[in-house]
């Protein structure tokens, strides 16, 4: 620290004047200081303004705030297995806002609900089990892409699949993208068959429809389609008590236009066990009625397939009466190719028309037994 004298006092300075001082860093010794000496020693001491240091300054504090913001805005997202349940909207099964994980479901316990809605919320489906699953609305009159109380039908692929939540209060709203794959489920059929004899049941699932070994020699002796425009639904004459023809047969008016099956999936409880013979398993056939001339209907044969090499559900429950679905129940995968010289028979639409003849044969075990077919199309 220095002491500055003048002495005596002047009313301007000049760069020429020079000052008497005392410095204590050097025991208080007085000595003569220059003006212009003084004023160069006060200058070196300033740190010059720089505006490029103050740019680079603002920029480290705005990639601060990007980091902040990049942390708040992208929390870890909560995974978990979900548990299915039951088979419609009386599920007690409730997904999570995250990923939920279906690794099992079962024929009886294949359904869940969205979570309570929260607008602007989304979770996540990845089913990696072997059947497709469905998925609610969170309450009663909730929708899903605009459809009151519909269910979505998640497909067994391992993809995931996101739904967001579009509207709050209750009962909410939710949307999501489907898959490209179009999917048609029957009603399930059931043939209580006796061991010792064989049979044949023809039908879509459609309650009290089941046409039990009807006897005709020839399978459109038993079930065909004729007439136009207006048609008849024949049944063979001699079986008791049919049902109204039309019941045995399945029809999709709300295609609009015709469609491509492109594969047929066929799930059952049929246990490798039930056949007592290896070779004799169930036989899956499939027939259709279109108008293929201007004025009339015709029958055909359209594909067929059995168990025989079927694929086995690897893991579940195994309940008493063995379900769909269960661990060691079959079930079959098929893609299509027309048998017909036409190229029409793997057509489904408004005006065609297919039923399904499911034999169980003679030396199979004695059981009901149920088959779930799932029909894909383009």
């Amino acid at each position: 620290m220095a002491i500055i004298y003048t002495y005596p006092p002047k009313k301007d300075i000049n760069l020429s004047d020079s000052f008497l001082i005392t410095d204590s860093a050097e025991d208080n010794n007085t000595k003569t200081l220059l003006y212009s000496a003084l004023i160069k020693s006060i200058n070196e001491s300033i740190t010059p303004f720089d505006p490029s240091q103050l740019q680079k300054q603002v920029d480290e504090n705005f990639l601060n705030i990007q980091s902040l913001q990049t942390e708040v805005s992208e929390p870890t997202v909560s995974v978990q297995t979900l548990t299915l349940n039951a088979t419609d909207d009386t599920t007690t099964s409730v997904a999570i806002y995250g990923v939920n994980l279906i690794n099992s479901a079962t024929f009886t316990d294949l359904a869940t609900k969205l979570p309570q809605p929260t607008t602007g919320r989304q979770t996540i489906f990845v089913n990696n089990s072997n059947i497709p699953i469905k998925v609610y609305p969170s309450n009663p009159g909730g929708e899903i892409n605009g459809v009151v109380d519909d269910y979505a039908l998640i497909p067994n692929d391992g993809r995931a699949y996101l739904f967001f939540c579009t509207e709050n209060p209750l009962p909410g709203a939710w949307t999501w993208s489907p898959p490209a794959v179009n999917q048609i489920q029957l009603p399930r059929i059931s043939i209580p068959h006796v061991n010792g004899t064989g049979t044949g049941a023809y039908g879509v699932g459609k309650p009290g429809a089941s046409l039990l070994n009807p006897g005709g020699q020839n399978w459109y002796d038993n079930l065909s389609v004729s007439g136009f425009p207006q048609l008849t639904f024949n049944v063979i004459a001699s079986y008791p008590n049919p049902a109204p023809g039309q019941d045995y047969w399945a029809n999709y008016p709300t295609l609009v236009t015709d469609r491509t099956i492109t594969k047929i999936k066929v799930y059952s409880n049929f246990l490798a066990s039930d056949a007592v013979v290896p070779s004799q398993v169930p036989t899956i056939g499939r027939y259709v009625a279109y108008q293929n001339t201007p004025n009339s209907y015709s029958n055909f044969t359209a594909s067929g397939f059995n168990f025989q090499n079927a694929l086995e559900v690897p893991a579940g429950p195994l309940n008493s009466p063995v379900q769909v679905g269960d661990v060691g129940t079959q079930y079959k995968l098929v893609n299509l190719s027309s048998n017909a010289s036409t190229g029409e028979t793997d057509l489904i639409g408004p005006n065609r028309y297919l039923t399904f003849l499911i034999g169980i044969p003679f030396t199979c075990a004695t059981k009901t037994y149920d088959f779930d077919i799932f029909i894909e199309h383009t």
